[in-house]
């Protein structure tokens, strides 16, 4: 028997991969793009850079990659495959997915949408005790911008931010509908924005904060409708005022990947069927405090002498730059304006006994953006 996971190159996918495959001593079966051997190559890369360093042989010999597309019918494997795979598979972890905030709607819901059909298509041939665990966020909440929501929290009256909210919602409606309709046990782990301040390798996958980190520096390096590249502004020119339509004491739920991936594989993998009961199960993997805007504000600003933002709760006639920042940043902002809260009760009595995160600081959200060194300069990565 094995555990079944998609997403393995993906930010927290392989974070899950590599815990199942040392600290819980599983087989585990990827799925994934490309020929089996490439596929496996990659994977092994991802968590050799994440592990810093070989990560055994006991843990390499527990890892089978099949060659597959969750957004094809069978998953694009041939019928013994198909039918091997789910005979065998006593969890399924469906971590596979789109994350891009500004991407298109077809794409989007070709890959979290689509794909998750195919994954519960696989489901429903498996055991009937093989626990599916549904990777959602809790972007589900789409448009809502106050209050508390709840784990068991699924609506969509309040509309959505993004094309990738709506897509995640609709996902995890299949997945309560599958499990209504077949009484099966799923676990849905919906956390909030997964970071990492450590060094980042070439070729591991990014998550949210290091995708802006990366962008702001090529903006700064190379310049935009607006905005003079950092030669111009290093030979003394006029401090560069950018106004973000942004209230001023916005925040964020940002939770640490280390403390996000234990959590998930104590109430994915260590809680026991019969304690957590059949039907869904909804998790919020967040941060117990949030983490304001001002501080990601003021991590930008020291990376970047001569840049000052402003946080204000109008933008008449916004300049070139300002109007480029809004044209590339549209969900980012939009999250800005969320004043919710998560609910937690649940994930914290699954992991009774795990530490909370340390509060998320200036120095944190400088690592995790890749802000550790000079600011780059023209012609630099």
């Amino acid at each position: 028997m094995t555990t079944l996971l998609t997403g393995a190159t993906g930010f927290l996918g392989s974070r899950l991969l590599l815990g199942l495959l040392t600290t819980r001593g599983r087989h585990v079966t990827v799925l994934g793009r490309g020929a089996a051997s490439e596929l496996r190559f990659r994977v092994l890369t991802t968590l050799e850079n994440l592990a810093g360093g070989g990560i055994g042989a006991r843990a390499r010999s527990r890892l089978r990659c099949v060659s597959g597309d969750v957004t094809r019918p069978w998953l694009g494997l041939a019928p013994a495959v198909y039918g091997r795979l789910a005979r065998e598979a006593e969890a399924i972890w469906h971590c596979a997915g789109d994350i891009a905030l500004t991407g298109e709607r077809e794409r989007l819901f070709r890959a979290n949408v689509h794909g998750t059909e195919r994954i519960l298509e696989l489901a429903e041939s498996a055991p009937p005790d093989c626990r599916l665990v549904h990777m959602s966020t809790v972007a589900v909440a789409g448009g809502r911008r106050r209050g508390v929501v709840a784990e068991e929290n699924l609506t969509d009256v309040f509309g959505f931010e993004t094309h990738y909210d709506e897509s995640k919602y609709r996902a995890e409606t299949l997945v309560r509908d599958w499990a209504r309709r077949l009484g099966r046990s799923v676990v849905v782990l919906r956390p909030s924005i997964v970071a990492s301040d450590a060094a980042h390798r070439e070729g591991m996958p990014g998550h949210p904060l290091r995708v802006l980190g990366d962008m702001i520096d090529a903006i700064a390096r190379n310049g935009a409708p607006g905005i003079p590249p950092a030669v111009s502004r290093r030979r003394g020119g006029p401090e560069l005022r950018l106004r973000l339509r942004v209230p001023a004491d916005a925040e964020f739920n940002i939770v640490p990947d280390g403390y996000a991936t234990e959590a998930m594989l104590r109430i994915g993998h260590d809680a026991a069927t019969e304690d957590l009961g059949r039907g869904v199960r909804t998790f919020h993997v967040v941060h117990p405090e949030e983490t304001a805007m001002r501080l990601i504000v003021e991590a930008v600003e020291a990376r970047h002498p001569g840049l000052r933002l402003d946080c204000v709760g109008d933008l008449p006639d916004p300049t070139p730059a300002e109007r480029f920042v809004v044209d590339h940043l549209p969900g980012f902002l939009s999250y800005c304006h969320h004043r919710r809260t998560y609910g937690r009760g649940s994930a914290a009595e699954w992991t009774s006994g795990l530490p909370d995160p340390a509060p998320v600081d200036r120095g944190y959200l400088a690592r995790a953006m890749g802000f550790t060194g000079a600011a780059p300069t023209p012609g630099t990565g």
